[in-house]
């Protein structure tokens, strides 16, 4: 492959299928999106767990979630479902945070008790949950039809091309170079390793669907010193304990401790299908997208920390707009 292009991604998850997708809609053409695997969102974009979880850790993380969530509610809403969603907390105080990030982002929640939120998770029982917010405008999303979404703007996708360097204006594959104007670096939690950066955090995550009666929705997600989440997954629920254990980006194997620690949460369940995914983290744990500050022809668009399918929309938006500016 040797090509001239104006818009180079590197990464066909979420990130770079969103920035290409942005990018198109800008009017920026010439864009191509290079990938390794022989299909988009391999490792980290279509193994989650879909929650379009608005309100986040912090006030960056929540700015492009909400946004994200407005654009897949709108005009995605092909790929979104309106469920709701509901947080627990097992800290009053913790509740309060998210209560004011809520007013500041104009999302809008309700305040709701511990009994409740077991009358709709009975599952949850055994969670410490002093207290609860119900977010009515969360919802899950359909995250193979999301990236099919995106990859159906009209920029060219590149499957099974490995990508073994960035260089100022040159992107080199194992199959040629592609010169281009920008390069977008949109790798995931093998970002950095291309560009001689520090490498990015990447985490194993498990997740189970649970043989259990599903009360449906809202989803739940238990922000207690153990985190859990639940959702409905046809007949039976989607269940994690939110585990981190530091791995290597295409770490991809069942970790045997991980059912126990959804047992040790939720009590003993009977697990029909389980899986794992990575997630990648900057090194302050903020989303890293726009211009490098040293290399104006490279873009980052990295470190999405497990919103990416909530955020996508907001981070290609944002990306796109910083590769138009280096163009």
């Amino acid at each position: 492959m040797n090509a001239s292009v104006d818009v180079a991604i590197v990464g066909g998850g979420f990130a770079g299928a969103a920035t290409a997708w942005a990018l198109v809609r800008a009017g920026v053409g010439d864009v191509v999106v290079l990938e390794r695997e022989t299909e988009l969102g391999r490792f980290a974009s279509g193994r989650g767990a879909g929650l379009g979880r608005q309100l986040a850790d912090d006030d960056d993380t929540t700015a492009l979630t909400v946004r994200g969530a407005r654009v897949l509610s709108g005009e995605l809403h092909d790929c979104w479902l309106a469920s709701g969603g509901v947080l627990g907390f097992d800290d009053p105080a913790l509740a309060e945070v998210y209560a004011a990030r809520a007013a500041a982002f104009e999302v809008d929640v309700a305040p709701i008790d511990r009994e409740s939120i077991v009358q709709l998770w009975p599952i949850a029982g055994r969670l410490d949950i002093a207290c609860g917010l119900a977010v009515h405008g969360d919802g899950i999303i359909d995250i193979k039809r999301l990236l099919s979404h995106y990859a159906s703007s009209g920029a060219r996708i590149e499957l099974g091309t490995e990508v073994v360097a960035i260089e100022p204006g040159v992107v080199v594959t194992r199959t040629g170079r592609i010169a281009a104007k920008v390069i977008v670096d949109a790798s995931g939690a093998w970002a950095g390793r291309l560009t001689g950066d520090a490498p990015l955090d990447a985490f194993k995550r498990h997740l189970f669907v649970v043989e259990a009666s599903s009360p449906g929705e809202p989803y739940l997600w238990h922000l207690g010193r153990r985190e859990v989440y639940l959702r409905r997954d046809g007949g039976g629920i989607l269940a994690s304990a939110c585990d981190a254990t530091r791995t290597s980006p295409e770490d991809l194997a069942v970790d045997p401790a991980a059912r126990a620690a959804l047992a040790d949460l939720l009590g003993d369940v009977s697990v029909s299908r389980e899986w794992a995914c990575v997630r990648s983290f900057t090194a302050n744990r903020r989303m890293r997208v726009g211009r490098d500050p040293s290399r104006p022809w490279l873009v980052w668009a990295v470190g999405l920390g497990g919103h990416g399918a909530t955020a996508s929309a907001a981070v290609g938006e944002a990306a796109a707009r910083a590769a138009i500016d280096a163009l």
